[in-house]
């Protein structure tokens, strides 16, 4: 069966996505010896340091220039096909949710509505302090001169993503796994189903759910798949959708 049938069949699609959805975006994979984490002046530095509460807690300064100049120099990155092909999926009332390990706020930009960002989401920040204001623009961000942004109640501000060290929020991810239980059809895009607490969703889909990958390696659960694509997801998920 192909994949347009095994959607034209479900009734209560779920996709997954990786960081291989949004590479066609300009976004590097996030361990790319390239790519905008272990070059240039941050060279040294693995993710898993400098993106950390750890050292958020004790290098502020070091965290937020690298913040400014390698994360929201991202800020202007567009959707991709294949985030719009997922956008006409849940206007047409087959996608339930999307279940999203990015932070590029890539599909809420394509419009998509019902979005659970695992990780958080690296265009929104808030205040620390007991105001706990929000700011939902980095150029808000951004007008904060200080090395180290601080809220007009005198609160450090921080992005509102999940650093590695940290907790995934308790009500996103019982979201994520009630849409895993629930659904019918659900898509892994451009990942590697490696990042735990996320992949173990996987594992909790019903024996009656159907699962599809799409990703251009391999991953622990392609014995459990119905079908399995490796091929940019982009080219796939236009393809396949614009035929609906």
């Amino acid at each position: 069966m192909e994949l347009l049938d095994i959607i034209k069949e479900a009734k209560n699609i779920v996709a997954f996505t990786g960081a291989g959805l949004s590479t066609e975006s300009g976004i590097p994979d996030f361990r790319s010896s390239s790519g905008i984490y272990l070059s240039g002046e941050f060279e040294g530095y693995t993710p898993e340091r400098i993106l950390s509460n750890r050292f958020f807690r004790d290098n502020k300064k070091v965290f937020f220039d690298f913040y400014k100049k390698r994360i929201l120099s991202m800020a202007d990155k567009q959707p991709n096909r294949a985030h719009y092909a997922l956008q006409k999926l849940e206007s047409v009332g087959k996608l339930k949710c999307v279940v999203n390990q990015n932070i590029d706020n890539l599909l809420q930009k394509a419009g998509v509505k019902n979005v659970l960002d695992l990780h958080g989401n690296g265009s929104q920040f808030r205040c620390l302090s007991a105001c706990g204001k929000g700011y939902y623009t980095c150029e808000e961000f951004m007008k904060m001169d200080d090395d180290i942004p601080r809220c007009e109640c005198g609160g450090i501000v921080r992005p509102n993503t999940v650093l590695f060290d940290e907790w995934l929020s308790d009500d996103t991810f019982d979201a994520a796994y009630c849409a895993a239980k629930d659904c019918d059809l659900f898509i892994v895009i451009g990942s590697s189903l490696l990042v735990k607490p996320a992949a173990t969703l996987v594992g909790e889909i019903t024996d009656e759910c159907k699962l599809v990958i799409i990703n251009n390696m391999s991953t622990p659960y392609d014995k459990k798949a119905y079908l399995i694509i490796s091929k940019p997801c982009g080219e796939v998920l236009e393809e396949t959708i614009n035929k609906l």
